[in-house]
């Protein structure tokens, strides 16, 4: 792994806060742990794994047979839906699928161009997310940014791609990219991105994507920005009250 320990450690701290444990809990020199917590005010069970740490955050009355369950229902979201629903506790459960975690702790070379804008309002971000396929908006949280970054090309009136990141915890900088489809193939999300990755790290944040199951383009368009792969975060959404 190429990621700095103390980037490893930063990393590790923010997912502790994120799911109540203690903030030394998940460091990556420390020896692994299973830890089951509670959730409070949530109808999801999420699995966190962070190197060979795992944490299982779920409302309280599944904790029991959480506790006491394989390690292989953790590891695969459908053999966890089998499990909560088979038990009885939880009638109605869908997998919200599965979130590679992927950080990256350098930036990545920009090189400019002079057939390419970039805008930072809000105002162009919603119009890329207007004009293009609900599906593709709707798995972004462009809208929610504490930065972003729009493209305009020299050709088109009309942002054609826009990256952006949100800092909720103040120490990860989740990222997210977003290309009009007919613009697709031409680098310019690759562009946002690093515009994006650049600016997140020079604020002291810790560029993180999460990429679900299948997302070939995601992954390979992290992978060539330099991301790895440090851990996953498997979510499920328990309905009927619980």
């Amino acid at each position: 792994m190429n990621l700095e320990f103390g980037t490893r450690a930063i990393i590790a701290l923010a997912w502790a806060r994120d799911f109540g444990v203690d903030d030394s809990a998940l460091q990556p020199d420390r020896t692994p742990v299973r830890l089951f917590v509670p959730a409070v005010g949530t109808d999801m069970v999420q699995v966190l794994h962070l190197g060979d740490h795992q944490v299982v955050r779920a409302p309280g009355e599944l904790l029991p047979l959480l506790r006491t369950a394989p390690d292989e229902h953790f590891m695969d979201d459908r053999a966890l839906v089998s499990l909560l629903h088979g038990s009885g506790l939880a009638p109605s459960v869908r997998s919200l699928g599965v979130d590679a975690l992927t950080y990256v702790d350098a930036p990545f070379e920009i090189v400019g161009s002079e057939h390419v804008s970039v805008s930072g309002t809000r105002t162009d971000l919603a119009r890329l997310l207007e004009r293009s396929p609900h599906d593709d908006a709707s798995t972004t949280t462009l809208q929610g940014c504490d930065r972003c970054f729009v493209l305009f090309s020299e050709a088109h009136e009309e942002p054609v791609a826009a990256a952006s990141y949100w800092a909720p915890g103040g120490l990860l900088a989740d990222t997210t990219v977003l290309t009009y489809p007919a613009m697709r193939g031409y680098g310019l999300g690759k562009y946002a991105a690093a515009l994006a990755v650049d600016d997140a790290l020079s604020e002291g944040l810790i560029p993180q994507a999460r990429i679900k199951d299948g997302q070939d383009a995601a992954s390979a368009l992290a992978t060539s920005l330099g991301f790895e792969l440090v851990g996953s975060l498997l979510s499920v959404r328990l309905h009927n009250g619980l």
